[in-house]
């Protein structure tokens, strides 16, 4: 599995220098301008994907620490691994979809310094998934941070959050206002 996380790592780094890219193109009062009003703006994507991936990361804390406890639902791998497909597949379906309000952007006046946060939290991302390794040849599954009922691997989590990452910097490259 050390190859798969060594290619997880380069893909976040290549997801990062894109956004990295976008995101200093955008003038400071442009990052909370939305394009349309059902767009979200620059500012709104970041804070989305911040709060979306820092929701994992107690899950991948507890992990770790060896204390993580696989829910009710992830004695069932075969429904796990067709959740998970499935999720995978939603995010790499251009159709847009809504989010669930623990995830929805905070408020619509976003900190430009927000994305600079997101840059810094890639690498706490990479980090952990060096770090999760041993685990991902393990076949763990794990709950959504939104539902207990809902589980997939822990592979797949990380390949959902990199789908998810990729289809909001198609986003971000959509609402950037000229």
């Amino acid at each position: 599995m050390k190859e798969i996380a060594d290619n997880w790592q380069m893909e976040i780094t290549e997801i990062s220098w894109a956004y990295e890219q976008l995101l200093n193109a955008i003038p400071g009062p442009a990052f909370n301008m939305r394009k349309t009003p059902e767009m979200w703006s620059p500012g709104e994507i970041i804070d989305h994907l911040y709060t979306l991936n820092a929701s994992y990361f107690p899950i991948f804390d507890s992990i770790l620490a060896g204390n993580y406890h696989k829910p009710l639902a992830g004695y069932v791998p075969f429904l796990a691994t067709k959740v998970g497909e499935m999720l995978l597949k939603a995010m790499q379906n251009p159709k847009k979809t809504k989010t669930l309000p623990l995830w929805e952007p905070r408020h619509s006046l976003i900190d430009p310094v927000e994305g600079k946060k997101f840059l810094d939290q890639q690498d706490q991302l990479s980090a952990y998934i060096e770090k999760l390794d041993p685990y991902l040849e393990k076949n763990l599954i794990i709950a959504s941070p939104a539902s207990r009922f809902v589980v997939y691997p822990l592979d797949q989590a990380i390949a959902i959050l990199l789908a998810h990452e990729k289809r909001h910097l198609q986003q971000l490259e959509e609402t950037m206002i000229h």
